[in-house]
């Protein structure tokens, strides 16, 4: 290989990198906030009155995008790689160029809730299928191995090439079992309760083949649940709490407390990970720990606390300039969903109750009291936000509005 033709491999490479990051910026600067349509009035307290429930049509996937999967752009990538151009930085610039494309394919969908949620179950499968296409099966593995140990190792513990290699397969195995349940889904074979309760099970072995490779103590801290690491995440989390040295342990041990009793729980329901007596015990659980945060560290803290850690809050903050929001407006969606999710929180537990005391439950009229609350919800945001952006907000995952639906027990 010239020097010549390295020097123009790189400058490539370069310009490339270059393009995408303008065009992306480029994107964002074009997508101007619209003004607020809609009074912000009330919508929490006194949400509005129910309306029919829309019916959802399955809509056709669509066609992938191919550029760099090519035999051409195959050769443009053996070339850049034979130029000495790392793996690393290949694997970014055929994921920029896979994200460009999705973002038009999304555009594409002008807001259509079903045809986004149709592409959306999509596109992990066709980001790998785009990456092993262009990277081929060695470049593909390598990028995508670093991947999935980053996610299944926090803690970044030592593994040798053998647990390396084990773990992968377990998470390539989880992965797939994943992409299986969606196209039970697409074909209508199972209910969305029973593909949550499946893959619940499956995650379930996926964690207890962990513990077997590992060890107790190793899987621990692969997950940052050690004590060490528990108390330096948590003094982290808590760093705008700025909690004095005698809270921060009070707050270490409930979490320890916490961490004991959720161990013990996945023992005791290993078998039967998504029943609902796990499921109340967790809120349980979690209810009892955020009571002793808010005794120790007071409810003005503790409320900012919990909205500091919320993803969709999180996210407001960080595009608030181009959403277009400030705090008000902020608060008041926060708060639109969370008083969301308690009454979805407070009304599936109110009917497990009622059948736990041996009363029949309409399941079916139940998930259809949930599905009609939260399309009146979506409508209220819809008027106080405008069509746009709260597309744009429910594109980035800000509005989750559809829970799973509850499944009546068999008789």
């Amino acid at each position: 290989m010239s020097r010549e033709f390295r020097h123009h491999a790189s400058l490539a490479l370069n310009v490339i990198l270059a393009v995408c990051v303008v065009v992306l910026a480029l994107r964002k600067s074009q997508r101007a906030p619209a003004t607020f349509e809609g009074s912000s009035a009330k919508m929490a307290n006194d949400p509005p009155t129910l309306k029919e429930t829309p019916v959802l049509t399955r809509q056709p996937r669509l066609p992938q995008y191919t550029n760099l999967a090519s035999a051409a752009g195959r050769q443009w990538i053996e070339q850049l790689r034979a130029a000495g151009v790392p793996n690393k930085i290949l694997a970014r610039v055929v994921l920029a160029d896979f994200d460009e494309q999705w973002d038009k394919r999304i555009e594409d969908c002008h807001g259509d809730a079903d045809k986004m949620a149709a592409l959306q179950r999509g596109k992990e499968r066709d980001e790998e299928f785009e990456m092993r296409a262009a990277l081929g099966e060695e470049g593909f593995k390598q990028w995508d191995q670093e991947n999935m140990l980053r996610e299944a190792n926090v803690g970044k513990i030592e593994l040798t090439a053998v647990e390396g290699d084990a773990i992968y397969d377990l998470k390539k195995k989880l992965q797939q079992r994943r992409w299986d349940l969606e196209q039970t889904r697409l074909k209508g074979e199972m209910d969305d309760a029973e593909i949550n309760d499946a893959y619940d099970k499956a995650y379930s072995e996926f964690n207890q083949q962990m513990k077997t490779l590992l060890g107790d103590e190793r899987y621990a801290k692969s997950q940052g649940m050690d004590a060490g690491t528990a108390a330096a995440n948590l003094r982290q989390d808590l760093a705008k709490a700025n909690p004095t040295d005698s809270q921060f342990q009070e707050l270490v041990n409930a979490q320890q407390q916490w961490n004991q009793r959720r161990s013990d729980l996945d023992k005791q329901f290993q078998d039967d990970p998504a029943s609902t007596a796990y499921a109340e015990q967790i809120k349980a659980l979690d209810a009892a720990r955020d009571q002793e945060y808010q005794r120790v560290l007071g409810t003005n803290v503790f409320d900012t606390l919990q909205k500091e850690q919320d993803a969709g809050y999180a996210k407001m903050k960080k595009y608030e300039t181009v959403w277009g929001l400030d705090d008000d407006s902020i608060d008041y969606i926060y708060r639109a969903a969370r008083y969301y999710e308690k009454a979805v929180e407070d009304y599936q537990s109110q009917a497990r109750a009622m059948e736990a005391q041996g009363q029949a439950v309409d399941w079916t009229a139940v998930n259809k009291n949930l599905q009609q609350f939260g399309q009146q919800t979506q409508q209220a945001l819809q008027s106080y936000l405008g069509q746009d952006r709260f597309n744009k907000m429910q594109r980035n995952g800000v509005f989750q509005f559809n829970p799973l639906p509850h499944r009546a027990p068999p008789q």
